[in-house]
């Protein structure tokens, strides 16, 4: 029994600790591995901030059970002062059992402006259990759009040789 044998017993060992702390966790979590590898989001505080003024009025998710094409369609109402960008909603998808079978984002780059409301839908082809039959969404990240600069108007082109600059000061070629 050399220092080598000592060496992948005391190896053994950890990675068997590592292992039953694994599995401990696994089992002590109230969603098993799902609860583990997909841990609760929360929403930013930006969208916290503005969730009384921006809302989802309503989510569907719907997936094919012929392909894997996923049809997702959200509301948005925006009653705050500024208009909105880069809204991202997070669907948490469940199957018949109420048994949670997933996440997916979905992001919608367009702007919802001031007071007014926009509809919103996507079709993509995802890799989601053909088992979903419910999904739990809410706006966890937004943007407020700017508006875009107005163009300052430039004065007239100086030619070459002429003693006036836009800056007002005269010079001599």
């Amino acid at each position: 029994m050399n220092g080598k044998f000592w060496g992948n017993v005391g190896l053994s060992a950890v990675v068997f600790g590592l292992v039953a702390f694994g599995v401990t966790k696994i089992s002590a979590s109230p969603t098993g591995i799902t609860g583990v590898l997909l841990p609760e989001i929360t929403p930013s505080g930006f969208a916290e901030e503005l969730s009384h003024s921006v809302c989802l009025t309503s989510s569907s998710v719907n997936v094919s059970k012929t392909d894997h094409t996923v049809d997702a369609s959200f509301a948005i109402e925006n009653k705050g002062t500024h208009a909105i960008k880069n809204i991202s909603i997070l669907c948490t998808l469940f199957n018949d059992a109420g048994k949670e079978q997933g996440r997916d984002k979905w992001i919608v780059f367009k702007t919802v402006k001031s007071q007014d409301s926009g509809v919103f839908t996507f079709s993509d082809k995802m890799f989601i259990s053909k088992a979903v039959t419910r999904s739990d969404c809410e706006i966890i990240d937004l943007q407020i759009a700017r508006t875009p600069r107005e163009k300052t108007k430039h004065g007239a082109p100086v030619e070459h040789g002429s003693t006036t600059h836009e800056t007002g000061k005269t010079t001599k070629h």
